[in-house]
């Protein structure tokens, strides 16, 4: 066994203490030079001249199909080339009236990914429902479809697979088994306009897909959403749970009587957001291809670099949407740091980077979903309505409640922005970045910043 010298010591920590120093943050040189500005617009100009338009006339809101409204839904149907599509004010929204739709009611399971945005798991609560959250695939970040399977009892109503960081899921095996056990498949594609799996958008895969259009979503209209489906009587239930002014002209299989009124609650979308919207889902086609093409530089930039990776997707999907370009960390190649030092190394050389926000809840890193205080210890018998009929399945929670993959990812992840409208020299300069941080993290073991 190898035994260092007093001089061999010294040579090594001063080795050490030599390529610390080129690290920024320790007074070396910065790799990326100045700031880029993305120049990508999410409103254009004709976009904020429509809305001006609008509103001179006195049209500030639109509760009734047609216009902007109808022009929006058929250009989402021509993107997922699906039959039906209903606009919301948000994404959250679209997920609970599928889930409602789909008849989730209390003492019903639904299963949803460990590594997800707590909007889709939530809205099962508000029927009474039961989130059993799955495992994921550590590769591609989405639900593991093995793991999904023995989490399904009797009890189980649906599935919401998410297409997370628009990487599409393993979407034939979720078909498989949703159809083997007769259980509805949701598609949760908040990330994931203009995905596509095995050539077909996703969205239009399951019994209804939900996208988002909030703020830096890839289609936004500030505060939007839209659910699509081919099934006219979901498309009529979702319909009833909160569209007055829809209800008698838009039902397509006539699935109710109401005088035209609906179950209390309000998911009509804002008609300035739709006009947001429309000029947005306009411009999908460009974006896509530009993130498309940045995503590949990084990925280029940094082929063969064992301590910081992209996130994979399955050999059959091809990526949508993005909003932000997640990175895989390991450690092990890297010295030893925690992502969150290496992470605050590499921002100090200009890189916009953080780390990953759907495992650091409520600022605590390496924290998912399940173990949050609203799943795992909130006491929902205090609500009224159909919350406080929810609760966790001890049987469930005892037996199942394990998801290595999710918890190994959730100390690893970094995240970058969705660069749209930037140089190609930029994105090289930051995939240049996280290599030099990796590689002197590797001589510097005993660092922790």
């Amino acid at each position: 066994m190898f035994t260092a010298t007093g001089k061999q010591t010294e040579h090594l920590v001063n080795l050490t203490e030599s390529s610390c120093r080129q690290l920024a943050i320790f007074g070396g040189p910065m790799c990326v030079r100045g700031m880029s500005f993305d120049r990508w617009r999410k409103a254009g100009a004709m976009d904020i001249l429509k809305i001006a338009a609008y509103a001179a006339l006195g049209r500030i809101t639109q509760a009734e199909s047609g216009g902007p409204v109808s022009k929006l839904e058929e250009g989402f149907c021509r993107l997922t080339t699906t039959e039906y599509a209903l606009t919301m004010n948000s994404g959250t929204a679209t997920l609970h009236s599928a889930y409602f739709a789909v008849g989730v009611k209390p003492g019903d399971e639904v299963i949803v990914p460990a590594y997800t945005f707590f909007a889709s798991a939530a809205p099962i609560l508000q029927l009474g429902g039961t989130p059993v959250f799955c495992d994921i695939d550590e590769q591609t970040l989405t639900a593991d479809p093995d793991d999904v399977e023995r989490r399904i009892t009797e009890r189980t109503r649906a599935i919401c697979v998410v297409h997370i960081w628009g990487n599409p899921a393993k979407m034939d095996r979720f078909v498989e088994i949703s159809k083997r056990y007769n259980v509805a498949l949701i598609e949760d594609a908040s990330h994931a306009h203009g995905a596509k799996y095995q050539g077909k958008p996703v969205g239009s895969w399951g019994d209804i897909g939900c996208f988002s259009m909030q703020g830096d979503k890839p289609v936004s209209g500030g505060e939007l959403g839209i659910a699509v489906t081919n099934n006219p009587e979901l498309y009529d239930r979702m319909l009833i749970l909160g569209h007055y002014g829809r209800i008698d002209s838009d039902q397509k299989a006539n699935s109710f009587q109401s005088d035209g009124l609906c179950l209390g609650l309000k998911y009509r979308p804002h008609l300035f957001g739709v006009l947001l919207a429309l000029g947005s889902l306009s411009r999908l086609v460009e974006l896509n291809k530009r993130r498309k093409e940045n995503y590949k530089i990084l990925a280029d930039e940094l082929s063969g670099c064992k301590a910081v990776q992209l996130v994979e997707s399955y050999i059959e999907a091809e990526r949508g949407g993005f909003l932000e370009f997640i990175l895989r960390y390991n450690p092990e190649y890297s010295g030893g740091w925690d992502h969150t030092a290496f992470a605050k190394a590499v921002k100090a050389e200009g890189v916009p980077i953080d780390i990953d926000r759907y495992s650091a809840v409520s600022g605590m890193p390496g924290r998912i979903l399940p173990e949050t205080d609203l799943f795992s210890k909130l006491n929902y018998s205090q609500f009224g309505g159909a919350v406080g009929l929810a609760g966790r399945c001890e049987e469930v929670k005892s037996v199942y409640d394990n998801y290595p993959a999710a918890k190994k990812v959730a100390t690893r992840l970094l995240r970058l922005p969705a660069f749209t409208k930037v140089s190609k020299r930029y994105i090289r300069q930051c995939g240049k970045a996280l290599r030099k941080v990796a590689d002197i993290a590797a001589q510097c073991q005993d660092l922790r910043i």
